[in-house]
């Protein structure tokens, strides 16, 4: 990562606020995912949990389009803020109800804290645009993912060391004050709303409206042929490949290693994703998409560890690379998209990018042990590495793909930087 341009982030006053803002939040939501399993299964049983887990992903995937649409209407420290409310709420329904009482409010808890999520990523990811100017964008992605990465992990380990002490619900309690906290940074940071252009349906109102809004993002992306060939490839990936890691994973390397095994399996993917974040944003190229779809190749690991048994330290290095590719992948990914799309349609163009990503997700979740069982681990893992190389490298065909840009971005971008040089 270029050190100038961090030290030019470090100093940004509202850069530091949004930061802490995302760093508390990211922390306090792995607290929730490893101390609500520990409330819930005692009590209700996995049953209960599982659905607790389709409701909240079910409800975020339905709301996630409208999410966008609010992110481009409204001031999105705002709707960070209002995300952050729902969450709390359900957080605190989660602490109050999860091992007793009945199931429907712990329910809604968990819509609540889906809600929350589909207001807020769509906003996260746009506002990021608002408060850090365009040659520092990469820098500030990589930071963010990094973040992400750091945050999940003290998250993990923080949930482990204060359960061991300390009851669940007492544990949540540091989860909701992560969100007062990141609530405090959204209210002083006050982004305002986006401008629009003249005669933009954005200033009506009604349900009409929102499906306008919503329809004119996917008209966009629709004219930028490279955004939907890659978005479609991370819905092809995410099914085959990324969403049944999840189950595949775990399951594995406890059967091969040990009960134990699985954390130092976490450990190199946290370690993998944050290194891959970092090289993200020291990639300086004119064709940001190449070196994204090459960092892709090394997930092919995964699946191959998967089916050919290795010793624990090489499923750990065989994860790590997968995960360092991801990482640098995401960072070229939503720093193009910030680029490319001008502030009043990016909460839309990432709603969508999340639904076309991670919509598939609980299907795969829940079809990967049903495919493993009927047709064998290594044969599944075969058709997930063909899907992954296939899809990683036919979208290059596609124009824009390869400076992951259309072709008026890179003229602009070359004009700039002709004119730059000359001065």
């Amino acid at each position: 990562m270029r050190h100038t341009n961090v030290r030019a982030l470090v100093r940004d006053r509202r850069y530091r606020m949004f930061w802490l803002g995302q760093a508390t939040s990211t922390l306090g939501n792995q607290l929730t995912v490893v101390v609500l399993p520990a409330l819930v299964v005692p009590g209700r049983g996995a049953g209960t949990f599982g659905l607790l887990l389709a409701v909240e992903s079910t409800v975020m995937g339905v709301l996630l389009l409208l999410g966008g649409v609010v992110a481009d209407r409204c001031s999105r420290s705002l709707v960070m803020a209002v995300a952050d409310v729902f969450r709390l709420v359900g957080v605190g329904g989660f602490m109050l109800l999860a091992s007793r009482g009945p199931l429907a409010p712990l329910l809604v808890a968990a819509a609540l804290t889906g809600a929350g999520a589909a207001l807020y990523e769509p906003a996260h990811r746009a506002a990021l645009s608002q408060v850090v100017r365009e040659d520092l964008r990469q820098q500030a992605n990589a930071v963010d993912a990094a973040t992400r990465r750091l945050g999940g992990l003290v998250g993990s380990l923080l949930a482990g060391v204060l359960l061991s002490g300390v009851s669940p619900p007492r544990t949540l309690l540091v989860d909701l004050t992560t969100f007062v906290i990141s609530l405090v940074t959204l209210v002083w940071l006050r982004l305002p709303r986006v401008k629009t252009e003249r005669g933009e349906e954005q200033e009506q109102q009604g349900l009409r409206a929102v499906f306008a809004e919503a329809k004119s993002g996917l008209v966009e992306v629709r004219r930028r042929p490279w955004v939907g060939a890659v978005m479609l490839q991370g819905t092809a990936q995410v099914f085959f490949l990324f969403g049944p890691n999840f189950v595949l994973v775990p399951m594995v390397s406890q059967q091969r290693y040990g009960l134990g095994a699985f954390g130092w399996v976490s450990a190199a993917t946290f370690v993998g994703s944050l290194l891959g974040s970092v090289a993200g944003g020291r990639i300086a190229s004119g064709r940001p998409g190449l070196w994204a779809m090459n960092a892709l190749a090394p997930c092919v690991l995964t699946p191959v560890c998967l089916m050919v048994e290795v010793p624990l330290w090489g499923f750990c290095l065989g994860l790590a690379a997968g995960s360092l590719g991801v990482g640098c992948f995401m960072v070229l990914w939503y720093s193009s998209l910030q680029s490319e799309f001008p502030d009043r349609l990016q909460g839309r163009v990432f709603a969508l990018e999340a639904l076309a990503s991670f919509g598939l997700q609980p299907v795969a979740l829940a079809a990967a042990p049903l495919l493993v069982a009927l047709m064998g681990i290594t044969p599944f893992a075969i058709v997930a590495v063909v899907v992954l190389v296939t899809s990683t490298y036919v979208v290059l065909i596609v124009p824009g793909v390869v400076p992951l840009a259309s072709p008026a971005a890179v003229k602009d971008r070359l004009d700039r930087a002709a004119v730059t040089a000359l001065s």
